[in-house]
């Protein structure tokens, strides 16, 4: 049986390294730290309502990737429930390895809407056995007195693949609150104190000496947990509330105070001898980053509890792409705002998001920042979510790039059709082997007779046509293109027939008459349309050249 105040049950004290629970009185001013220690581990006692699960990514004997959703609902009279399913998933023969991480969550209420005190979702207790995947997932939704019956559903994605084949590493522990080394745990819990707005920046870290084989470590989400701190046992209306994680960085900061477990924890330095006391670190299998997090309704900031749960995913063969992301604090317009007028219908929000020219073998998004509001006033909250589905990522074989594909859905409402919602959001790629340098062309003008300018002077028919040479000198095949020479009394242009990787053409270009006065300079430049993608190959497209008369 859970008590008011169920997300965030408890104020913790810290004392001597031993964690207390402190009760106060509803009058006594409080600031709670988020009680994920509900929302991590202990006994799934809820079944799941409906649940799907898809393959959205296999290559046989490497790597599989499924994505899935589940639901469950707490109905009790009275006192409700935090909800816990304990869910499995059987892997492939070939994969000895596997993880599951949070790609999107919805709750609501099932009666009218309510204020919120607080809400969360957690997946946690990652675990294989043999052949099978085992994780427990987590919900809550709640008002100050936890007695409205609700309903959560999680949405993750899990990867699966061959070691031999993908040099991974995952680091998905859980760690407890009850923990005497904070630097065990992969989720942080803590409070905005001392911040001037409704936005907060928690700096976090993760350490596994097994990342510091690889040049990135990808942060991968597992959940999250907001609730009203203020006073003892409140609620309010909601405004704003969103979370982004940011970008990762193999760097850890001498001296830093970053959020682990309960505990600001300052990690370095590792290892101990002189000078590291007074050390940064680099690529030593610390893994660093920022969390933003926005939690309010019309006031300009109100106190409010936050935590994260995290894993990583480190290797030679993970890569990470995240687009510029930020969430700020919005204020309430009110009705002389620009909100008066008929609005659309209320409801989910989808789009469908299509990203080119990535650059990795697999891909999968992952929701890293995400951000619901209302745009004109704080409101009831009956129905709220980010979440993404319809996941699918394709790259032709031997070519350098894939497009992925996925669609976002969102929802904040109340029991009305009125009022609308907002939505912003971030989607990392999550990629495993980077395939651009491996297939890239590489387009440059050659000459057998060396790398001076007069080397390109290779007139033919008295001078009347110049033979120029293409190669690509790349691993990656290259399609047709133009190849200008802009001579010092005009230009021309002329056709390139496609180049396999290491191959070449030769072209013939019409010399113009009166290019020889008494010299002749010119300038080559392959791909002079920018028709061919040579990612990081494009500097080297031209060359000056020149005839003596």
């Amino acid at each position: 049986m859970y008590t008011k105040n169920i997300l965030f049950r408890h104020t913790f004290l810290v004392s001597h390294g031993i964690l207390m629970p402190v009760f106060l009185a509803s009058c006594t001013p409080c600031v709670t730290y988020t009680d994920m220690c509900d929302l991590i581990g202990g006994i799934p006692d809820a079944e799941a309502m409906s649940s799907n699960r898809s393959v959205i990514l296999e290559d046989p004997g490497t790597i599989i990737a499924y994505h899935g959703s589940a639901c469950a609902e707490s109905t009790k009279s009275g006192t409700e429930d935090v909800l816990k399913i304990e869910e499995s998933l059987e892997i492939p023969p070939y994969a000895a390895d596997a993880t599951v991480f949070l790609n999107g969550w919805r709750m609501n209420y099932l009666s009218s809407d309510h204020h919120v005190a607080g809400l969360g979702t957690m997946i946690s207790h990652i675990r294989l056995e043999n052949k099978t995947l085992k994780w427990q997932a987590a919900g809550v939704l709640s008002d100050d007195n936890f007695d409205d019956a609700y309903r959560w559903c999680y949405h993750y994605t899990v990867v699966a693949w061959n070691p031999s084949n993908l040099d991974l590493v995952v680091d998905h522990k859980d760690g407890n609150c009850d923990s005497r080394n904070p630097a065990e745990t992969n989720f942080f819990i803590t409070d905005n104190a001392d911040t001037k707005t409704a936005l907060s920046a928690f700096p976090s870290f993760i350490f596994n000496p097994n990342f510091a084989s690889g040049k990135t470590v990808a942060i991968l989400p597992r959940g999250f947990g907001f609730k009203w701190s203020a006073d003892c046992e409140t609620d309010h209306h909601l405004l704003q509330v969103g979370v982004n994680l940011d970008h990762s960085e193999i760097f850890v900061e001498n001296g830093k105070k970053y959020k682990k477990g309960i505990e600001d924890l300052t990690p370095v330095p590792v290892p101990q001898p002189p000078p590291a006391s007074t050390m940064n670190q680099v690529d030593s299998g610390f893994a660093s980053w920022d969390t933003y997090a926005m939690f309010k309704d019309n006031d300009a900031r109100r106190d409010y509890g936050f935590g994260e749960m995290v894993s990583g995913l480190g290797g030679k063969d993970v890569g990470v792409i995240q687009p510029p992301y930020s969430i700020l604090p919005r204020e309430d317009t009110g009705i002389f705002g620009g909100c008066l007028g008929a609005p659309p219908p209320a409801g989910v929000k989808t789009e469908q998001v299509v990203v080119d020219n990535v650059p990795f073998e697999y891909a999968i998004p992952m929701l890293t920042g995400w951000e619901l509001y209302y745009p004109c006033d704080d409101e009831h909250v009956t129905d709220l979510g980010a979440w993404l589905d319809e996941i699918h990522y394709d790259k032709p074989p031997n070519t350098p790039t894939g497009t992925l594909k996925y669609t976002l859905s969102s929802i904040l409402k109340d029991k009305n059709s009125d009022p609308i919602h907002d939505y912003s959001h971030k989607v990392t790629i999550l990629g495993f082997k980077p395939v651009t340098s491996a297939l890239a062309p590489d387009l440059v003008p050659f000459s057998p007779l060396g790398t001076d300018p007069l080397a390109f002077c290779r007139m033919e028919q008295s001078g009347t046509l110049l033979r120029v040479s293409v190669r690509n000198q790349g691993n990656g095949n290259a399609a047709a293109s133009r190849t200008t020479v802009a001579f010092n009394t005009g230009s021309v242009t002329v056709d390139t027939p496609p180049i396999p990787a290491g191959g070449s053409t030769d072209l013939l270009v019409n010399v113009p008459a009166n290019c020889f006065s008494p010299d002749c300079s010119f300038r080559i430049t392959v791909d002079s349309d920018n028709q061919v993608n040579e990612f990081n190959n494009e500097g080297n497209n031209s060359v000056n050249g020149g005839c003596l008369g």
